[in-house]
């Protein structure tokens, strides 16, 4: 089972639009359309988890609405204002670094791992980079779901009691 101080992104592979969990990651998500993006994990407190969460929100939020007031997307069609408007991605990823910069100061938090499904989403449209507390991994998943270290210690005790019974 995943953990409470994990924040899990997942992303829609046709609209490209982004999911944000803190905790758990709910059992009604369709297989076929919703990939895991990253997991951020490693906090100290479920609390820290919470207030990244609203961070990211937050700072989602705010450039959605300056994208959508902009006078440019206004003059766009309106078929390709709705395709730009859920493209979040790009927006969310850089909102997640501006977001675990702050965060991660304020609380204190010091050895984060951010656990991508791809790698080639941790590389940044803008010239800031990841910050230096934040370790990169790729993340593991079995059967479409998050593999954590209790799931790989469960399985490799498992392991050695049928091997032994055997």
């Amino acid at each position: 089972m995943a953990s409470a101080k994990t924040l899990y992104l997942f992303r829609h592979i046709q609209t490209k639009q982004v999911l944000q969990l803190g905790g758990y990651k709910p059992p009604k998500l369709r297989k076929d359309h919703w990939r895991p993006l990253v997991a951020v994990t490693g906090f100290k407190s479920s609390d820290s988890v919470d207030a990244l969460a609203n961070a990211l929100l937050y700072r989602k939020t705010s450039k959605q609405v300056s994208l959508v007031t902009s006078p440019e997307h206004k003059a766009r069609q309106k078929r390709l204002r709705a395709v730009d408007e859920m493209d979040l991605i790009d927006r969310t990823l850089t909102s997640l670094r501006e977001a675990i910069e702050v965060i991660a100061d304020r609380r204190n938090e010091k050895d984060l791992l951010a656990l991508w499904e791809q790698p080639h989403f941790m590389k940044l449209k803008d010239e800031k980079d990841w910050p230096s507390l934040l370790k990169h991994g790729q993340l593991e998943l079995r059967n479409n779901r998050f593999v954590t270290e209790e799931d790989k210690s469960a399985a490799a005790t498992s392991e050695t009691i049928n091997t032994t019974t055997v």
